[in-house]
């Protein structure tokens, strides 16, 4: 195990132990809209499908998607984060379709094409991508896809607040930037992006109040529309990723059938 995994497990645990990032809750209190949005795309055709979830614990999708009827997975580095989501999964009548595990997702211990779908809450932006990508795409079936929730990392004033509170995240995670987003596109022929949440922080401080339904709505309205110009999606706080099309399976395929041919001719 590397030093900077071993740092990733150590910081989740005493995360999942502690509940050291409640500070932040304030702040996820906006997402819900996300969320909804991700479970929309997530819930689509999936009774009897294979699902990988990156990251796990109290606040697992996994739940809701074997409630739909996928047969889900759910990986994370941390021990801590794996019991809790056990203990949740067996007060669940359909517990027979979840399955925790602690793993590491860079390195994978299923089966090439084992999974219809893969998904991941704020999770890709702790590992090594390119690492994560090679096993996601590994496990991944050719007319399969992934979806994830991502930080991005261009918005100076959400950069500002992170080197403030540098120990509510772990030293080597690294919210997702344009040069990680075409990464993506070296892996998937469909490569779609959805941004989310820039004025809609200005609602935070009213998430307690009678007005925040309101202006939680109005500043929604006012995201779709600044979104439409790239100045303004650089600098949301959040994407959705929707992933399909594997590039480098047919790549893969390509050099397995060409040291075929070739050993074939000594």
């Amino acid at each position: 195990m590397t030093d900077r995994i071993q740092r990733e497990k150590d910081f989740h645990n005493q995360r999942f132990a502690e509940n050291t990032r409640k500070p932040l809750d304030k702040y996820y209190s906006i997402t819900s809209n996300t969320r909804r949005f991700f479970l929309d795309l997530m819930n689509n055709e999936l009774q009897g499908k294979k699902v990988l979830e990156y990251g796990c614990g109290k606040g697992s999708f996994s739940f809701d998607l074997a409630e739909k009827g996928a047969v889900v997975y759910g990986i994370d580095i941390s021990e801590v984060a794996i019991e809790e989501a056990k203990k949740i999964s067996a007060t669940k009548n359909f517990k027979e379709n979840l399955n925790f595990s602690v793993m590491n997702a860079e390195d994978l211990k299923f089966e090439n094409d084992f999974f219809d779908r893969v998904c991941g809450n704020s999770i890709l932006h702790h590992l090594d991508l390119r690492a994560s990508l090679k096993e996601l795409t590994r496990v991944l079936k050719r007319e399969g896809n992934a979806i994830f929730i991502e930080p991005l990392g261009h918005n100076p004033i959400i950069n500002l607040y992170r080197k403030l509170t540098p120990k509510l995240r772990s030293e080597d995670e690294h919210p997702l930037k344009s040069e990680d987003l075409k990464l993506f596109k070296e892996y998937f022929s469909e490569v779609n992006i959805n941004y989310f949440h820039l004025t809609t922080l200005l609602a935070v401080p009213f998430r307690n109040t009678t007005l925040f339904d309101k202006i939680f709505s109005i500043l929604s309205k006012t995201d779709l529309a600044l979104f439409k110009f790239e100045i303004f999606k650089k600098n949301a706080w959040m994407i959705v990723l929707e992933l399909s099309g594997l590039k480098n399976r047919l790549i893969f395929a390509g050099i397995i059938n060409l040291e075929i041919v070739c050993n074939s001719l000594i």
